[in-house]
This record gives C-alpha cells, sequence and structure tokens, in this order.
C-alpha cells in the first residue's frame, strides 16, 4: 500500500521582520502616532548643522531618510552619509565641500565622527551655505530640529501599518514590549518579531506520517 507525504502547513509571514520595518520602509510618527509633517521640518532647515536628536531605537534615522525624500520631491538636492568609518567621515566632508548652495547633507550618526570632523564639517557648512542634518543621542551644541520620541502609541501605530500578525500579538505584548526595552522602538519590534515566531509555530499542527 503507498501513501503520500502531505504538505506541512505554512507558516504565516512574520510581519515584524526587517524588510517591513527598517528605516524607510514606514513614515516617522510624532507622540501621537500620525505622520510627522515632512515639509515643516525641511523648511525649518538652516544653512550649517542642525541636528536630529533622541535615543537608540526612537526613530532617527527613520526620520532623516524621511526628511531626504522630501526634499527629493522638491527636486532639492541632497546626500545621505552613514558614518560608520574614517572613510564615511572623508566622504562627508567632500559633499559639504562640493555641494551646490541649500543643497541637503544628510549624516546619520555624528557622534561617530571622528575628532575635529564635526567642526570642519559646520564651517564648511555655513562658508558654503549647505544645509547639514545630523542624528544625534545628546546636544552637540547646534540648533536642534527635530527630537525623537517614543511613546506607546508610536509602537501601536507601527504594528498598525504593518501586515497582518494574524491574532499573534495583543495589546498586552505591545505595552510590555515598550517597558522592557524602555522606549526603543527598534528592539521592541524585534521582540514582537520573535513572540510571532514562537506562537506562529506553535499553532501549526505536524505534518501526518507517511501511510
Amino acid at each position: 500500500m503507498t501513501g503520500s507525504r502531505s504538505e506541512p502547513p505554512r507558516l504565516p509571514r512574520n510581519p515584524f521582520t526587517t524588510r517591513m520595518t527598517a528605516p524607510g520602509r514606514l513614515p516617522p510618527l510624532d507622540a501621537a502616532g500620525s505622520p510627522v509633517d515632512l515639509g515643516r521640518v525641511l523648511d525649518a532647515l538652516q544653512p550649517g548643522v542642525s541636528m536630529i536628536e533622541g535615543p537608540h531605537g526612537h526613530g532617527k534615522t527613520t526620520l532623516l531618510r524621511a526628511v531626504c525624500a522630501e526634499a527629493d520631491s522638491r527636486h532639492r538636492p541632497f546626500d545621505f552619509l552613514a558614518i560608520r568609518s574614517i572613510s564615511s567621515a572623508l566622504t562627508t566632508v567632500t559633499r559639504v565641500l562640493f555641494a551646490g548652495q541649500h543643497a541637503v547633507v544628510a549624516v546619520d550618526g555624528w557622534e561617530e565622527l571622528p575628532a575635529g570632523f564635526p567642526i570642519l564639517i559646520r564651517i564648511l557648512a555655513r562658508w558654503k551655505s549647505v544645509v547639514v542634518v545630523a542624528t544625534a543621542h545628546a546636544p552637540a551644541g547646534v540648533p536642534v530640529v527635530a527630537r525623537c520620541v517614543a511613546t506607546p502609541a508610536i509602537l501601536a501605530a507601527i504594528v498598525g501599518r504593518l501586515p497582518d500578525h494574524h491574532g499573534l500579538i495583543s495589546q498586552h505584548d505591545l505595552d510590555e514590549v515598550f517597558v522592557r526595552h524602555a522606549g526603543n522602538l527598534r528592539e521592541a519590534l524585534y521582540d514582537l518579531y520573535d513572540r510571532f515566531e514562537r506562537r506562529a509555530a506553535a499553532g501549526v499542527a505536524h505534518p501526518r506520517p507517511i501511510a
């Protein structure tokens, strides 16, 4: 007697993957969970260096990328640079030096710049009338154009914009991960990813054995 192997049930797709939650995938949100007025942020930028300030995982990079997208929609030249090494720091100086007037240079990770670079960039930006907007965790002695905060309403709004979680994540989960990770939205989403994976796997029946 022969039998057939049944296909194991597919796990539902995890909506909390980094592909869905990475900076740039979701709009920046204010404390109430509503989209930030990007036009207002862009219009507030002046020649020189301005800062988007906030703790780890509070949406600074998301807001910075969105400001660049807003500049692009207005046909305003921009550069986005993530400071990861001396090479990227040197590239930032070069971009500011050769940027056109009123161009926007976005710097993700101001505090990662080597000693002396922040002062040099500030001088060049003023001299060239270039807008430099950067992210930082703490005051950096320059005007702050936006302070990123994290609230339970933001986390709930983010989850509401993601694909269906099939009822595997509750409001209690959102409240718990927000407190556990002290408002770090990035870590809270990683935690929700793990919870979804465990519950999705536990809820799938084992495939029947070969008859």
